[in-house]
């Protein structure tokens, strides 16, 4: 018998042949497997947050994902009631699904079930923004026969909660669920009981109730960061904090009442001012108390001792007060005398000035003006909670009775004093001048006259008539923003009685009816008239979502004490400028109390892409500014605007036109 010997060397060559050719194949077959797996990594449709594996992970417990064939996965999984689903998912991005041996003949409304069923699963498991710290399934014990719903708003998706309170309140919980830099975050963006949508305030109140937070800070924070109702312009905190040794507690957690305490000198005295601030059913704060050294503070002289903190402490708009107060006293009755303040002021002085000074407990306001005659006379007047007092009056630098003083400024007659009007007019023009000054072009005014409210508004009002275009035209100076303007109003007769404003112009620009409404508002005193300036901001886009879009609907006002839109939310403010042509500007914001203006861009892009400002809180460094570009149809740039480069991914709406680029700083 022959034997063949195999030469070790040659042996160990094939064996490695072999092992290598394994390893080869194993390989390939596991990039096969993974490049199969990545087909379920994708989305489906329209549903956008989760891949079309995460939605059956987070829907199911017992989920099982392999490949089935060439460019096809399949995804089985069990439910709670033992259902087993199968899904056949191809390369393609075609997708099948079965619950046990049915097929279903609607394969993108299964896949919607499924999906919301795994949002309702997050918003149970995962913790939701500001209550990390929390058990997301205690809505469940504050909640009864919860269900739930899914759906879609302007690219963003939500799953809302519904059940009832332990009192029966039929409540629902909004979450919002996206991802953010791969995570998903989950926010309880809208709240409603019965019906009613609770506002931001409310809401954080709530739900520290749902989640079982202490909701002492949120309360202090709620608070410290609103607004006085008179008072728009700068936040309860910014206000009180500034008085010494001041310290805030809760009051009553369930009244949602906050109490201040600090220290001032007031009359040359150390005072210690306690004031209570509460969260009204309609969700705005009020003063429900106020004390100083202990002693209580009447509830009619609480609004003097407030406005008297404010005036110390903020840039307290003192002619808003002026106008309030003047107004108080204008219907007041002359002592011993038919007429009112306001015929003595308005038809028998001329050329008032008027000043405010703060109290505790009142206020005077001090109004120094000519008589007819050209004589000089002063008059303090003292408004207490129980009325309008005389402090001192003087004629001529002589301290005078008012009896006396009243009899003299009657005496000398009523005052003739008429806006200036240009020389040269023709008849018919003075005719038409003296039809648009005399009557009005807005009812339920204070002011008797179109002469009388434009007095009051500009500086150097002149009159004059436009032959050509048959036209009357006033100019004059006055404030809008933080600067003065140029303003010409150009009027014309209705049917040559009735006069209208038919344009407005501001240093040469024509103003946009948003803007030009608002103006009227202030120069007649109607608010109202002017409320279409904030929805021309919230209408306004920023990028490819409107401001309303990006910061909601709610918390949005006027501060017409600047001129300015405001949107405020528990820890953002945004001030917006309107200038006369439309353009928008963020001019401030404000975030968690801090100064984030240099950051506007990359807050609002922030927000506008569903995502949450605390993925910018880091230690602020020197930031590149970025201007912000709101888009609006037919809005012409100012001549004088700064040119700021705007973002690349902005293309502005006419090509003909230059963009309109907001800016940052005021005007």
């Amino acid at each position: 018998m022959r034997r063949y010997n195999i030469k070790k060397r040659n042996r160990y060559t094939f064996l490695s042949i072999v092992l290598i050719g394994i390893v080869v194949v194993m390989l390939l077959a596991l990039v096969y497997y993974n490049s199969l797996k990545k087909i379920v990594e994708r989305y489906y449709g329209d549903f956008k947050v989760l891949t079309i594996r995460e939605a059956f992970e987070n829907a199911f417990k017992n989920v099982s994902i392999q490949p089935s064939g060439f460019g096809v996965v399949t995804i089985t999984a069990i439910d709670e009631m033992s259902n087993v689903y199968t899904a056949r998912v191809t390369k393609e991005g075609l997708i099948s699904i079965a619950v046990g041996n049915q097929i279903s003949q609607n394969p993108e409304e299964m896949y919607k079930t499924i999906y919301a069923k795994a949002f309702y699963n997050l918003a149970l498991n995962q913790p939701i923004a500001d209550f990390e710290t929390s058990d997301p399934k205690s809505v469940l014990s504050y909640l009864n026969n919860i269900s739930y719903d899914y759906f879609q708003d302007n690219g963003r998706e939500y799953v809302v909660l519904i059940g009832k309170d332990e009192p029966g309140n039929a409540v629902q919980i909004v979450y919002n669920i996206s991802k953010v830099n791969g995570k998903i975050r989950i926010i309880a963006e809208k709240v409603f009981v019965n019906g009613k949508l609770l506002n931001d305030a409310e809401k954080r109140i709530f739900l520290a109730k749902v989640y079982k937070k202490s909701i002492e800070h949120d309360l202090l924070e709620v608070v410290k960061n609103s607004f006085l109702k008179d008072y728009p312009g700068v936040s309860i905190g910014e206000v009180f904090s500034k008085l010494s040794n001041v310290r805030w507690t809760i009051k009553d957690e369930s009244r949602k009442m906050v109490e201040f305490n600090g220290m001032d000198v007031i009359e040359g005295k150390e005072t210690v001012i306690t004031i209570g601030f509460k969260i009204d059913e309609n969700g705005e704060i009020i003063v429900s108390y106020a004390l100083l050294n202990g002693q209580d503070v009447d509830k009619e002289s609480i609004p003097y001792l407030v406005s008297y903190l404010y005036s110390r402490y903020s840039n307290l708009d003192k002619n808003k007060d002026i106008y309030k107060y003047k107004q108080i006293i204008f219907s007041t009755k002359i002592p011993n005398s038919t007429k009112t303040f306001g015929e003595l002021f308005t038809e028998y002085s001329k050329n008032d000035q008027w000043n405010i000074e703060y109290a505790i407990d009142s206020i005077k306001l001090i109004v120094t003006a000519q008589t007819a005659k050209n004589d000089k006379f002063y008059v303090e007047f003292i408004l207490k909670k129980d009325g309008v007092y005389l402090a001192k009056s003087m004629l001529n630098d002589v301290e005078e009775k008012f009896d006396v003083l009243t009899a003299k400024i009657l005496a000398s007659g009523k005052v003739v004093e008429s806006t200036p009007v240009q020389e040269g007019i023709s008849a018919e023009g003075v005719d038409k001048v003296q039809k648009v000054k005399s009557g009005t072009i807005v009812k339920y005014s204070s002011f008797t006259n179109n002469e009388e409210a434009f007095r009051s508004y500009l500086k150097n009002p002149t009159w004059s008539y436009d032959k050509e275009k048959d036209r009357v035209i006033l100019t004059g100076v006055g404030k809008y923003g933080t600067r003065n303007w140029n303003f010409t109003f150009v009027f014309d007769l209705y049917f040559g009685r009735e006069p209208v404003l038919e344009n407005m112009y501001m240093d040469g620009i024509t103003v946009i009816d948003e803007v030009s409404d608002y103006i009227v508002s202030k120069i007649f005193k109607v608010d109202t008239l002017g409320n279409n300036l904030v929805e021309l901001v919230k209408n306004s886009i920023f990028i490819s979502k409107t401001y309303e879009e990006i910061l909601g609907p709610k918390g949005w006002k006027i501060d017409r004490n600047n001129d300015r839109v405001l949107y405020t939310s528990d820890n953002l403010q945004i001030i917006f400028a309107v200038e006369p042509a439309g353009q928008i500007k963020v001019v401030q914001v404000f975030y968690n109390g801090e100064n984030w203006t240099t950051r506007s861009y990359d807050v609002l892009k922030t927000l506008e892409n569903g995502g949450s400002l605390t993925s910018l809180e880091q230690p602020q460094q020197k930031i590149q500014q970025k201007p912000i570009e709101t888009k609006r149809e037919n809005a012409k740039p100012v001549s004088e605007e700064t040119t700021i480069e705007q973002p690349a991914n902005v293309k502005p709406e006419e090509p003909q036109e230059q963009p309109t680029t907001p800016q940052y700083g005021q005007f």
